[in-house]
C-alpha cells in the first residue's frame, strides 16, 4: 500500500495497492509579469537551462531558474514567490524570488552534501516553509530524513528528525507526512515538526525494516481515495480500479483539482478517472504519448503532466530516462508539449 497526500484544506490520501551544475538562464526569455507558480512546482530543461512552469493569466509559461534544482519536489511557490532547492559541494542551498523570477536571492539550508533528495512545502498563505531533506542510505534500507521549518521570507530554518522519509505537506497550520517503507505510513505533526503522531488510514502497512524490494503486488490493483477533516477519522471518496499489475510500492499518479475533484491516472494505460461529489467519469486523454508519471493541476482547467521515456544505447545497458512536460487547458482532455 502506498499513501500520498493530495490536498491542503481537506487531507485527501490516495492509497495504491500493490548532480546539480550551475546554469544561467540568459538565453531564455525574461519571465512574464504577473506569472504565479502553482504550489507544486513542475520543472523542466529548456535550451539547456532549468525552468519552472507558472500560470500567467489563462496559460502556462516557463520561468527560468538560476540553478538546476535538486532531485525530488524541490521547487514550490506561492503567487510570485518561487523557492528552489539545490544540492552542491557546500550542501543544500535555497534560491528564492518574490517578483516572479526577475531577481533571485540565495541562503544556506544545510551544510551536508550527503543528500538523496529534497522536497519543499509551503503553508497555504505562503508564509512558512518546510523542507524535507532525505539522507542517503544503503541499498535496501528504509530512508531517513530531517524536516527543516521556518519563515519562507528569510532567516534560519530549524531542523528536526522526521519519523520517515517521504512527502511532507501543510494541512490546517500543521504538517502531514506520508512515507516509510513502500510509502505506507501517514503521520500528522505540529507546525514546528517536533512532534509526530502515526495515523491509521486503510489497508496493510509495510514493516519498518527488512522490506524485500521484489515484493509482488497483492490482489487487484486500485486507488482508494480517503479524506479527513479532523486528522483522525477517514471517509471513502471511492475506489478506482487499475489495469495490469503493480509491484510493491508502485504508484498511480493522483492530483487534486481545485473544487473538490480528484483525477487518477492509470499507470499502465492512457486513462484518467475524475472523482467528484457528483460522481465519476473516465476518459482517454489526447496528446500524451504514454501514461504520465506525475500530474499537477493549478486550476480545474490548467494542468501539467510529466511523461518519462527510456532509451538504451544497447539492449538494456547504457539506459537513460528523459522526462517531457505536457500542458492542458481543458481539464486534461487534450495535451500538448509545455512551452
Amino acid at each position: 500500500m502506498s499513501l500520498r497526500i493530495g490536498a491542503a484544506a481537506t487531507v485527501v490520501v490516495a492509497t495504491t495497492l500493490a548532480g546539480c551544475a550551475s546554469a544561467r538562464p540568459g538565453s531564455h526569455p525574461a519571465p512574464p509579469a504577473g506569472a504565479a507558480i502553482n504550489a507544486s512546482g513542475v520543472t523542466s530543461v529548456y535550451n539547456g537551462h532549468a525552468v519552472v512552469y507558472a500560470v500567467a493569466g489563462s496559460r502556462w509559461t516557463a520561468v527560468p531558474l538560476p540553478h538546476l534544482p535538486a532531485a525530488g519536489a524541490s521547487v514550490t511557490g506561492h503567487g510570485e514567490s518561487i523557492y528552489a532547492a539545490r544540492v552542491g559541494a557546500a550542501g543544500v542551498t535555497l534560491d528564492s524570488t518574490h517578483d516572479g523570477g526577475h531577481s533571485w536571492h540565495q541562503r544556506q539550508l544545510a551544510t551536508t552534501p550527503d543528500v538523496a533528495g529534497v522536497q519543499l512545502a509551503l503553508s497555504a498563505d505562503g508564509a512558512k516553509l518546510a523542507v524535507m531533506v532525505d539522507r542517503s542510505t544503503s541499498t535496501g534500507a528504509v530512508g531517513q530524513a530531517n524536516v527543516l521549518v521556518g519563515q519562507a521570507s528569510g532567516g534560519a530554518l530549524a531542523a528536526h528528525p522526521a519519523p520517515a522519509a517521504g512527502q511532507v505537506a501543510w494541512w490546517r497550520g500543521r504538517l502531514a507526512l506520508s512515507g516509510g517503507a513502500l510509502s505506507s505510513r501517514l503521520y500528522l505533526g505540529d507546525a514546528s515538526a517536533t512532534a509526530w503522531q502515526p495515523v491509521p488510514v486503510s489497508g496493510p502497512v509495510a514493516p519498518l525494516r527488512n522490506v524485500d524490494p521484489a515484493t509482488p503486488s497483492v490482489g487487484t490493483p486500485s486507488v482508494d481515495l480517503m479524506a479527513t477533516t479532523n486528522g483522525r477519522a477517514f471517509r471513502s471518496l471511492g475506489q478506482v480500479p487499475l489495469t495490469g499489475e503493480l509491484g510493491g510500492g508502485a504508484n498511480a499518479p493522483v492530483s487534486v483539482l481545485p473544487g473538490a475533484a480528484t483525477v487518477v491516472s492509470d499507470p499502465n494505460t492512457l486513462r484518467f478517472t475524475v472523482v467528484s461529489n457528483s460522481g465519476r467519469r473516465s476518459f482517454t486523454p489526447k496528446g500524451l504519448p504514454a501514461p504520465p508519471s506525475a500530474l499537477s493541476f493549478a486550476t480545474p482547467q490548467l494542468g501539467l503532466a510529466q511523461v518519462d521515456s527510456a532509451s538504451c544505447a544497447q539492449a538494456k545497458t547504457g539506459c537513460t530516462v528523459n522526462t517531457d512536460v505536457y500542458a492542458t487547458s481543458d481539464g486534461g482532455a487534450t495535451w500538448q508539449p509545455a512551452p
